[in-house]
């Protein structure tokens, strides 16, 4: 039995459709993550860093996504780290 999670399970035609569901969500949100780029809260740094860890993902995948916020991450993002 294969384990929860496992791309093992999954056929070609499944992983293509989970790459591009993806891909619309990283494109549809973009404008979203941008627009909050400058704010500090908590809330805002965690949804970004959820989003960067989806374009990295994709990345991996093969599937390239621009990131609204550019090639750095915000400053406000390098102080909280």
């Amino acid at each position: 039995m294969l384990e929860p999670g496992s791309f093992d399970a999954l056929t070609s035609q499944e992983i293509d459709a989970l790459k591009s569901a993806a891909s619309w969500y990283a494109k549809y949100h973009a404008r979203i993550i941008a627009e909050s780029a400058d704010d500090p809260s908590a809330y805002a740094l965690a949804q970004r860093d959820r989003y960067l860890a989806l374009l990295s993902g994709l990345g991996k995948l093969g599937v390239q996504v621009r990131n609204p916020l550019g090639d750095a991450r915000p400053e406000v993002e390098r102080k909280a780290a």
